[in-house]
């Protein structure tokens, strides 16, 4: 069911994305380039998250950047491939960049007030976990892929989709975040029982 749900979710990014891949890619623009507007749209995503707490109209620059952050991120890697341009170092630097763009957001909603510190803390905590889950689990020849439900583009959905809905019930962020962190947790715990099926299949 995950791998399915996975798959039209790909399928649903490519169309939208392809024209805009193609774009990027016959303007040669380095796929670094992608990855470094994506960190620093989700830096700018943060501040107007914490000066929400002041004032909620921040809310809708906060999620719009947000969103344009992960876009971005998924740009980078499709216009790497398109110009034959992965390489181990920019996989490396996508994938810190992202947690480190994710940390920011979590630090400032927490930071703002608009959620409890608790809540907050464990949503972080939770959704860095389901990541380290799946990175400690490649080089063990463990495919996670569909495994579980709160990945990273789930979380940006429900947290973009709160953020916006918190402008007519300041309620909303808390309960999407509350939503993450248990949702990310059991991804995590299921992901780690998985894992070890697998290796005992291995052996």
């Amino acid at each position: 069911m995950g791998a399915r749900r996975r798959k039209i979710e790909e399928g649903i990014f490519e169309k939208i994305s392809v024209r805009l891949i193609e774009f990027l890619a016959i303007r040669k623009v380095k796929p670094i380039s992608i990855t470094l507007t994506a960190f620093l749209a989700a830096l700018v995503s943060a501040i107007f998250y914490y000066l929400a707490g002041a004032d909620a109209i921040y809310y809708l620059p906060a999620a719009f950047l947000l969103a344009l952050s992960g876009f971005f991120d998924a740009m980078d890697g499709a216009v790497a491939r398109k110009l034959g341009m992965a390489t181990n170092v920019g996989a490396f630097l996508d994938s810190v960049l992202d947690k480190l763009g994710e940390c920011a957001i979590y630090i400032a909603i927490i930071s703002s007030g608009a959620v409890s510190a608790f809540w907050g803390s464990l949503a972080l905590a939770s959704s860095i976990m389901v990541s380290y889950v799946r990175h400690r689990a490649e080089p063990l020849k463990v495919n996670l892929k569909g495994v579980g439900f709160m990945e990273r583009a789930e979380r940006l959905i429900f947290l973009i989709a709160a953020t916006i809905l918190t402008l007519f019930n300041r309620h909303a962020l808390e309960v999407a975040i509350i939503f993450i962190a248990v949702f990310a947790l059991i991804t995590t715990a299921w992901r780690v029982l998985y894992i070890l099926q697998d290796l005992k299949k291995q052996r």
